[in-house]
């Protein structure tokens, strides 16, 4: 019996995203390019440790993951697709110097598995997928189109190879050319009807190309080929349905599709956490409280289920119980964490300032900043750290510092996949200038915010109050529209 490993795509959970979608992260399919098919493995061997971290990261146990990627790595150190693996771990968690690092790692592999192999189709698509990661993006769509011209080559003698028609599709997807990867996979199925993995993937690429009952048909269609007895596939699969489902706003039926997944797994937490994000989306607050109980109850020791369990009794009013459990949520979180600290010391000024605890809240934002300086003591690159302080120093009204830090984390970031801050950043120097009443300059950020990703309500909320203050009310009322359709809630 075989599995095949999948690794989500590189990215972050983002303040300005809806809830619900802050985890579905876990859910992606991955790109034939980093496919890797093991047998059932004995402990102690790459093949287990590979395998035991993509049922971390399904959990959303992303260090946890890392860690085992750590001990696979230990015993195949020049294996590129575990060294991917571990970037993208990395990359969830922040920790971008580190997943740079690693992906830096897996293109010295690549590019030395290329020297004694020109034409690995798989090698050069693999390449592109790390370029693109690394921001290298010209050099990326290089790499994917020799993909494409070297899958081409095969095909021409192997019309019917699975494996390169694989590549194929994802060399095309990777370039942009949807309907075309698309065929790429039908090709596949039509020659294996039974290659559940295909319409996976199929499914992902509709969802891109927002064909959201396609995508849900193609799924529909790979759950009822897997085995009853693989778990995991079936987690992984259900996991996606609950997704796409968010991604088409049909939330209580992604709610029914995450319930599936709980009875795969009834120990999945964060099964339990998207389920209480969608319902908070749904406005069920006290069922969604009941949902990050029951994660906290799985993982007692998880300060990420505190810390959302305190921002949403902060959102119902009962500051109190939401105080008490970010004091949980910090009391949790080891001191070599202090991103972490950070975040849950800025949230907890939040709930004291709507509590009328002013004073409280100035020493907890400066708390924030606190733990922050000690990141970037170490890391003066470190932009995620640098948009996490400019924030801060936004609560502390000092509009200035905030502004110098906003800007020096747009010069720190790479603006490509492996890394969200950089439209946080534009957002956040954004609503500084505006609080400087600055709205020109504010609303060219929140453009520029907008031009990266235009999923972030932030951005367009931001954009349609500095609209409104340069008296541009028709316009500033299309990106209040906006703003609410892309789920934004006044903080």
């Amino acid at each position: 019996m075989k599995s095949k490993c999948r690794l989500a795509d590189a990215g972050h959970f983002n303040r300005q995203l809806p809830e619900h979608l802050r985890l579905k992260l876990m859910f992606c399919f991955i790109s034939v390019a980093v496919l890797c098919t093991f047998a059932v493995a004995q402990e102690n061997t790459a093949d287990y440790w590979t395998k035991k971290a993509i049922e971390l990261r399904y959990r959303g146990s992303f260090e946890e993951s890392a860690q085992a990627y750590d001990q696979a790595l230990q015993l195949d150190p020049e294996n590129a697709t575990l060294w991917i693996g571990k970037a993208l771990d990395l990359s969830t968690i922040g920790r971008d110097n580190d997943s740079i690092k690693a992906y830096e790692t897996a293109l010295q592999l690549t590019e030395e598995a290329l020297k004694n192999d020109p034409k690995n189709a798989m090698a050069w698509h693999r390449k592109g997928k790390i370029l693109s990661n690394l921001g290298r993006e010209d050099e990326a769509s290089s790499a994917h189109e020799k993909a494409l011209a070297t899958s081409d080559q095969i095909l021409e003698e192997d019309a019917e190879n699975i494996s390169v028609l694989r590549i194929k599709a994802e060399a095309l997807a990777s370039l942009g050319q949807w309907d075309e990867s698309l065929q790429a996979l039908d090709k596949v199925i039509e020659i294996n009807p039974s290659n559940y993995d295909a319409m996976g993937r199929k499914s992902e690429i509709l969802v891109m190309m927002g064909m959201f009952n396609e995508s849900l048909q193609a799924l529909n269609q790979a759950i009822e080929l897997i085995p009853a007895n693989d778990t995991l596939e079936l987690l992984v699969y259900w996991s996606a349905k609950s997704e796409a489902l968010q991604s088409a706003n049909r939330l209580d039926e992604a709610i029914t599709a995450l319930d599936k997944v709980i009875e795969l797994d009834p120990q999945n937490a964060a099964a339990w956490r998207i389920k209480g994000f969608i319902l908070s989306d749904l406005n069920r607050n006290n069922d969604s409280l009941a949902a990050f109980e029951e994660s906290i109850r799985l993982e007692p020791s998880d300060e990420h289920s505190w810390s959302v369990k305190a921002g949403l009794l902060s959102k119902m009013k009962r500051y109190e119980e939401s105080l008490l459990a970010f004091d949980q949520a910090i009391a949790l979180t080891p001191a070599s964490q202090p991103a972490k600290l950070a975040e849950n010391w800025l949230l907890k000024g939040e709930a004291l300032n709507k509590s009328g605890r002013e004073e409280e809240a100035l020493q907890a934002y400066q708390n924030s900043i606190d733990n922050i300086d000690k990141i970037l003591q170490n890391d003066s690159n470190n932009s995620a750290a640098w948009s996490q302080k400019g924030r801060a120093l936004l609560k502390l009204a000092s509009y200035d510092e905030a502004l110098q830090a906003y800007e020096q984390a747009i010069r720190q970031t790479i603006p490509s996949s492996i890394s969200a801050h950089f439209p946080d950043a534009w957002i956040g120097k954004g609503d500084v200038l505006r609080a400087m009443d600055r709205n020109e300059e504010a609303l060219q950020a929140y453009d520029r915010a907008i031009e990266i990703n235009p999923i972030f309500g932030d951005a367009w909320r931001g954009r349609g109050e500095a609209l409104k203050a340069l008296g541009k009310a028709y316009d500033a009322s299309m990106s209040f529209y906006l703003a609410q359709k892309l789920g934004y809630e006044e903080k």
